[in-house]
């Protein structure tokens, strides 16, 4: 017999961080029915909502790291420069 490889406890934050991912996936391709899909499937989209924040957050300043920018600095610029030069 071998041991069990998911976890036995139902673990909520791993299901709103498995449906932040489906949902930036299906924004990111153009799939609206997709993200609205995945997004109402959670029945918790303001937990949702505050998780892809905090992901978008990391992602914004673990780049300007990378870029050699200090965090503070990348936030400046990108409320500058707007959605347009985003990405």
């Amino acid at each position: 017999m071998s041991a069990p490889t998911e976890d036995p406890v139902h673990d909520p934050t791993r299901d709103l961080f498995h449906t932040a991912l489906d949902m930036a996936q299906a924004a990111k391709a153009g799939n609206v029915s997709g993200w609205l899909a995945a997004r109402y499937a959670s029945g918790r989209a303001e937990d949702v909502t505050f998780l892809l924040s905090q992901m978008l957050g990391v992602l914004i300043e673990n780049a300007a790291i990378s870029r050699g920018v200090h965090p503070a600095d990348a936030w400046r610029e990108l409320r500058e420069q707007g959605v347009d030069e985003f990405g």
